[in-house]
């Protein structure tokens, strides 16, 4: 088989491979799915088994706010409006099959009502219309007594939902001021599914806007926010998409001057982006936000990949223009392809080191990106350049296409100066180099100490959107989400109505006489914690088997009397057989027993909980650390074991998971890169040294951006841990290609010529392709997700700087290493 017809064979395998996997885009979902970060760790897999083992009444709940700058929201009239929502909440179809309970609304008028009306409180079922009755004629003067009642007493509130003063502002003072925001709490079943929810969710807000005409509101509710942040994102990049393309297609008008590399090289990106789709499809995964950034990096590896070949085959033909197109590209390509695929088993290695992270979507993130940097390698260093044999030899057989290659980037003035620079700065001086770039090194990696590692929820939600947006037509003006916004008003505005909490899982032979003395331990230990907190109802920090059990014996005679009977020391604790003491209490009142002692469905008991709350401004990492003493005192019986978990020690295990994950992977990664390329180095020119010369300017920009980070402030958390990752994928691609070409330079040309041409020709291809990738990530800075911003704007600094480690510390070391072997 001659040449022209193998390569037509691998255009048309090519091709169909690309239907063969875009056929996988079927099986994807639209829009993109907001994903949480979950550790897999003994922490999570005991909430879990927490959630599943215990009746601990937490409850799944949305919040409408209802503010107004100009009318009082607990006037009379807005209390009428508020009920006159509950009532519709209520007999709404689509709500009610999720809502909780025979009161599953509560708002301030419904204690304002009680209040006005005591005997409402005797009612056997108190229902909406009583309470609007209650209200009804009544003076502002009036409601605001009753209100004042309802502030005081607890008692207007239904059982196990927030009081009236926790409804209203935090700074609220009553009497003096009109109340300029309100919360009405709508509480569902916890059985209620995520697609339930969203709807739910939906039609109150539908409501809330239909019913309040005197206030304003918005609905508050987390299967509403992951939605409204999926579609955020989603039209984000509807309107900044398109921007990004225009400007990588300006970017590419730019490097390439030729109309039809501009064709093939977005031909090639959209190929690229096929394949990565069907991936996804083929492989069941949604297209979640931390996914966004493969495409980008893509994109990026894209342009680079096919601009050295085409820049190398442009060189090719302007040496000899008698080449024909097929041969110019052979010679092309066995200059490039080497780096080019050395660059992809590198990268993909490296990104494939992320699989050991305990964190799912970052596992599933480094699969995915190994996979499309490996379709970026096959379509820009196979197809793309057959197509461009393909059609310049039409063209040349036509005589339709001239003699003359178009110029090479580095031929333009505009990059040859400053690289021309580059290159007599690092022959005079590469150790002066070396020494700035070691002490900023050092400098931003000791800036890691200063870094903030953690996550906040908020960041993960759509703002208001920008000015510059509200000029856009109708058809793709992103919606005014503020869910940011609206987020960080409930935070500041209202106080707490639920309690920050530490669950302790506790499993083994519960029953065991001795196992009192563990508990009693273990609850005196988180009492005396230095962390703990003070509950909103007032009452005790701590929630264990054995204040359930003093609870009930207080309310029934037989428990208390065989508490009496089993408890041989006299301090009202059971100590012996205790299985029968438990029966009693389940006998008694079985929703509080299932609260913390899990009984099977065979009447055995194989689990306790322990509750501790915890003080809501406490750090993290000290509340778990302080846990530690109550999972001591339960180990101390020889028969159990225990595991803390709770909101607290999983945002902890996250952001230390978080941080093994980048640490881990990132040596991981150095380690395996360094030493394929002193493998791929070491059998071509005979260096041991090459491979850890062409990563160390990659670990100097890394270091030169956590410096950055920390001195901007900017968190180091998992999305932006994910630069780390591109860093090394787009520093590594870059190295490679200029390594390669200095040490073929050399070997036909002096140290000061290799690096001129190395750095003007080379040098000139990753200029363009850093500007293009640096400014398309850049472009993410207008999107409405604050994470996403970071993300952009993060990234456009760490290819700048992966930029400038290649064409200053790359080449000095060179220089350096050069010298040395000529000694």
């Amino acid at each position: 088989m001659d040449t022209t017809r193998r390569r037509r064979v691998r255009i048309v395998l090519l091709c169909a491979l690309t239907v063969t996997l875009g056929s996988g885009i079927l099986f994807v979902g639209g829009g993109v799915e907001i994903t949480t970060f979950a550790v897999e760790s003994d922490e999570r897999a005991a909430a879990d088994q927490l959630s599943e083992s215990f009746d601990t009444g937490e409850q799944q709940i949305t919040q409408v706010v209802i503010t107004s700058d100009q009318n009082d929201t607990a006037s009379t009239a807005a209390l009428e409006e508020t009920l006159t929502l509950q009532q519709a909440i209520r007999d709404d179809e689509t709500i009610n099959g999720t809502l909780d309970g025979p009161q599953p609304t509560v708002g301030v008028a419904n204690g304002v009502a009680v209040a006005s009306d005591p005997r409402i409180a005797f009612a056997e079922e108190i229902t909406i219309a009583d309470k609007a009755s209650a209200l009804d004629g009544r003076t502002d003067e009036q409601t605001a007594a009753a209100l004042s009642v309802a502030l005081r007493d607890d008692e207007m509130t239904p059982e196990g939902q927030p009081p009236v003063s926790a409804l209203l502002p935090e700074n609220y003072a009553h009497g003096e001021e009109p109340a300029s925001a309100q919360l009405l709490i709508v509480v569902h079943d916890e059985d209620a599914t995520d697609d339930e929810l969203l709807d739910a969710q939906q039609q109150i807000e539908s409501l809330a806007d239909d019913r309040l005409e005197r206030t304003d509101s918005f609905v508050f509710g987390e299967a509403l926010l992951f939605e409204r942040g999926g579609q955020a994102t989603a039209e984000s990049f509807a309107v900044v998409g398109p921007l990004i393309v225009l400007v990588v297609l300006t970017m590419l008008v730019v490097a390439y001057r030729d109309p039809l590399d501009v064709l093939l090289a977005s031909v090639g990106i959209g190929v690229v982006l096929v394949w990565l789709a069907g991936i996804l499809g083929w492989l069941g995964r949604p297209f979640n936000q931390l996914l966004i950034a493969v495409p980008c990096l893509l994109v990026g590896l894209g342009i680079d990949y096919y601009l050295h070949v085409v820049m190398r085959y442009r060189e090719t033909r302007g040496d000899d223009p008698s080449f024909r197109p097929a041969a110019a590209m052979s010679i092309a390509l066995a200059g490039v392809l080497v780096a080019i695929g050395t660059t992809t088993v590198t990268t993909a290695a490296g990104f494939l080191t992320g699989l050991v992270s305990p964190i799912e979507i970052l596992r599933e993130f480094g699969l995915v990106a190994s996979l499309g940097i490996v379709s970026a390698f096959v379509v820009f260093g196979y197809l793309i350049p057959a197509l461009r044999v393909e059609i310049d030899e039409l063209l040349h057989q036509r005589e339709r296409q001239s003699d003359r290659a178009p110029p090479t980037v580095g031929s333009l003035g505009i990059v040859a100066r400053p690289l021309d620079q580059c290159a007599r700065l690092v022959a005079r001086a590469p150790l002066a180099v070396l020494v700035l770039a070691f002490l900023f090194t050092v400098g931003g990696a000791m800036g890691a100490t200063a870094v903030d590692t953690s996550t906040e929820r908020s960041d993960f939600f759509p703002e208001e959107r920008s000015g510059w947006m509200e000029q856009l037509p109708a058809e793709i003006r992103p919606d005014a989400y503020g869910l940011r916004e609206q987020a960080t008003f409930l935070e500041e505005t209202f106080p707490r109505h639920t309690d920050r909490t530490v669950e302790v899982w506790i499993e083994g032979d519960v029953t065991d006489d001795s196992v009192t003395q563990a508990l009693q331990a273990a609850e005196t230990n988180a009492s005396a914690m230095d962390t703990t907190g003070t509950p909103v109802d007032g009452g005790g920090p701590v929630e264990s088997p054995l204040g359930t059990i003093e609870d009930v014996a207080a309310e029934n005679e037989t428990v208390a009397e065989l508490v009496d009977e089993h408890d041989t020391t006299g301090d009202g604790v059971p100590d012996e057989d205790l299985a029968t003491v438990f029966d009693a209490v389940y006998e008694a009142d079985r929703d509080a027993a299932a609260a913390t002692i899990n009984r099977t469905d065979g009447g055995a008991y194989e689990a306790v909980r322990l509750s501790v709350v915890v003080d809501e401004s406490a750090d993290d990492s000290a509340i778990r650390s302080d846990a530690v003493a109550i999972t001591d005192a339960v180990e101390t019986h020889p028969e159990l074991t225990a595991v803390v978990t709770g909101e607290p020690i999983l945002d902890d295990v996250q952001e230390r998971a978080v941080l093994e994950t980048v640490l881990l992977t990132f040596l991981l990664a150095l380690a395996v890169i360094g030493a394929l390329l002193t493998v791929v180095f070491r059998s071509r020119h005979r260096s041991w040294l090459l491979g850890a010369i062409t990563v160390a300017p990659v670990v100097a920009a890394i270091a030169w951006l956590i410096g950055t980070m920390a001195a901007l402030s900017l968190p180091y958390n998992a999305e932006t841990a994910l630069i780390t990752a591109i860093a090394v994928g787009l520093g590594t691609d870059y190295t490679v290609h200029l390594t390669e070409r200095f040490l073929a330079e050399r070997e036909r040309a002096g140290l000061r010529d290799a690096l001129e041409v190395t750095l003007r020709e080379t040098g000139g291809a990753v200029l363009a392709s850093a500007i293009t990738t640096a400014v398309g990530f850049g472009l993410l800075a207008l999107t409405l997700v604050p994470s996403l911003q970071r993300f952009g704007i993060v990234t456009a600094i760490v290819v700048a700087y992966a930029f400038l480690a290649s064409v200053l510390v790359l080449p000095s070391l060179l220089v350096v290493w050069d010298r040395t072997r000529r000694k």
